[in-house]
């Protein structure tokens, strides 16, 4: 069994932290006992096995959001076997009031770190929530390329089309203008019979007189 003497310098006062060396002190089973000094260190006596000892020293370097250790400082020597528990030293008059706000101080690095934690989930929750609106978006502008790849190719499928459709038509244009032009020949050649028959007919009728004249007189 070894004995050793600590001094704890930083933000150690007014934030728990005997109270968190002493937690540490009942978990390894270390015995001693720690007290606040008056120019603002902590002092701890603390015996056990040299492993276990070092261990302690090792975890009291306590930092985060209330208690900042700076520095700690040690010296060892013979356990005397004084203490069987580890035990927060408080002095004064004002025993109850210290107690209460130690407590105080206790509910109060709970009430951080529950805040801390929540404030660490909404953030990872919002950064998630980003990380997915710009896969989303993403997403998006490559339908929307794809999209516009399609619409484009639709629209020259279509002018395609047209221009083979406009070709259709103007080859029904040309094939009606022909078919036009033939009727309208057809219609000369039709008019030159029809006055070819007249010219026959005023003929026959003209031939049909004289030869009436002809009956009479050979009568």
């Amino acid at each position: 069994m070894k004995r050793a003497i600590i001094t704890v310098k930083g933000k150690v006062q007014k934030v728990r932290y005997r109270s968190k060396v002493k937690e540490i002190a009942d978990e390894l089973g270390v015995v001693g006992e720690v007290e606040n000094l008056a120019d603002g260190p902590v002092r701890i006596y603390a015996e056990a096995e040299e492993g276990t000892l070092n261990e302690f020293i090792t975890k009291i370097k306590i930092t985060n959001y209330l208690i900042d250790v700076r520095d700690v400082s040690v010296s060892f020597e013979a356990a005397t076997g004084e203490f069987n528990v580890f035990k927060k030293i408080i002095t004064g008059t004002m025993y109850e009031v210290v107690e209460r706000l130690d407590e105080a101080a206790g509910l109060l690095e709970r009430l951080t770190g529950a805040v801390i934690h929540g404030h660490e989930k909404i953030v990872g929750t919002i950064d998630r929530g980003n990380a997915m609106l710009a896969e989303k978006i993403d997403a998006g502008r490559g339908e929307n390329r794809e999209g516009f790849a399609m619409l484009a190719e639709k629209i020259d499928a279509g002018r395609g089309e047209n221009r083979e459709g406009f070709a259709m038509v103007g080859e029904k244009v040309d094939g009606i203008k022909e078919d036009t032009s033939a009727i309208r020949d057809s219609s000369s050649v039709l008019a030159d019979i029809h006055r070819e028959t007249l010219d026959l007919q005023e003929k026959y009728e003209q031939l049909s007189m004289d030869v009436e004249m002809i009956k009479q007189k050979i009568k």
